[in-house]
């Protein structure tokens, strides 16, 4: 062999070296859900016995697909961002109509000491609330999700996540206001703490968001958990907040669901009383691909409306393989006095459900599959 030859073949080894730690230090990786059910709720709306069966989607995980990455920056440092979109399966229509990327859409640095991102970033109580319940705090069983009014996503939010500390984690977030001659205008803080403690999850989260004016403000604070006894969990969930919430008379936050246009601040200036809701629920595994789960929830309205309501359901999920559930629940909603609470999903297309009027019960019935890639 030559040396000319020689020197090709070290040239293109030396190549490939340098390819596979180019490839090494940084990744993409595409992600996504795939959500589908055929529901059926009966209710009375304007005194008027009213049924829907439809396809819908978004009951137990809500369609997605995104981009998440990371570079490897050296000395234990690298560089990461998140991409999020939500769609509709049922006719392939995004979401939210303001803006594509509706779900998240942040950039970061991560280090030994935590990792710092700046964007528009999932709060801790919409990522954590489906640790406090058996159903995930979605599909038409959660009352959890149905009662409880927690702000799921935040623009302009600056986050900070600790390292572990053994197996507790904490994270702070600001969320920029952007109004002339105030830093609390439109701003949101919030503060939160995870922990696992050999069989027990603890979640503790805060959220206090201002609207434009600095006059108004909706506080919100979420705790509970869950215990592994073996055969599955039992939860326990709480959601306290002071928003005028859809069962009195409007809702303080724009953005209950991270859909708000964004000229729209995320507090109205109307102040609300305060809620508080409670749910408690258990699971149970025949097998690791098949469980069951039953609940029970119910709200406390402080205010002279009284507008309370309670809601039972249960659920079944059967697992086809690790990446594709089917599933299926039952469910009552009672509402009282003024009260017109609905059942919802993890993040149903409006339209897509009834809401009952005042006082008025609600029966549901959902079977989905869910897909994750």
């Amino acid at each position: 062999m030559n040396l000319s030859k020689i020197a090709l073949l070290t040239l293109s080894a030396i190549g490939m070296i340098w390819a596979g730690q180019a490839r090494a230090q940084s990744s993409i990786t595409l992600y996504g859900v795939l959500d589908e059910f055929i529901g059926y709720q009966s209710t009375k709306v304007a005194g008027k016995n009213t049924s829907l069966v439809l396809l819908g989607n978004n009951g137990e995980l809500t369609s997605r697909w995104g981009l998440r990455g990371a570079e490897d920056l050296g000395g234990g440092y690298k560089a990461t961002f998140d991409l999020e979109n939500g769609f509709d399966p049922g006719t392939g229509a995004v979401q939210n109509a303001y803006r594509f990327f509706d779900r998240q859409a942040w950039v970061g640095m991560a280090g030994p000491y935590g990792e710092i991102r700046a964007g528009r970033q999932n709060t801790p109580m919409f990522a954590w609330s489906g640790n406090l319940d058996a159903f995930s705090a979605a599909t038409y069983a959660s009352g959890y999700n149905n009662f409880a009014n927690w702000l799921a996503r935040v623009d302009n939010d600056i986050s900070y996540l600790s390292p572990k500390i053994g197996t507790t984690q904490i994270e702070l977030h600001y969320s920029v206001g952007g109004q002339p001659g105030t830093l609390a205008g439109n701003a949101v803080y919030q503060a939160a703490v995870q922990s696992n403690l050999g069989p027990v999850y603890l979640a503790l989260a805060y959220l206090n968001a201002a609207n434009a004016t600095n006059s108004n403000r909706v506080q919100q604070i979420m705790a509970g958990g869950n215990y592994e006894y073996g055969w599955g969990k039992i939860y326990v969930g709480f959601f306290r907040g002071n928003d005028v919430i859809s069962a009195t008379t409007g809702n303080a936050l724009s953005n209950p669901a991270g859909k708000y246009n964004p000229t729209v601040g995320p507090v109205g200036n109307v102040a609300g009383n305060y809620h508080n809701t409670w749910s408690f629920s258990a699971d149970y595994r025949f097998s690791p691909f098949l469980s069951v789960g039953a609940g029970y929830a119910f709200i406390t309205d402080d205010s002279s409306l009284d507008n309370t309501a309670r809601q039972m359901s249960a659920i079944i999920n059967y697992d086809l393989s690790k990446t594709t559930r089917v599933y299926g629940v039952v469910s009552k909603l009672n509402n009282y006095n003024s009260a017109q609470f609905k059942m919802a999903g993890a993040s149903i297309t409006t339209g897509a459900f009834l809401t009952p009027g005042a006082g008025q019960s609600e029966t549901g019935v959902q079977v989905g599959i869910r897909h994750l890639f």
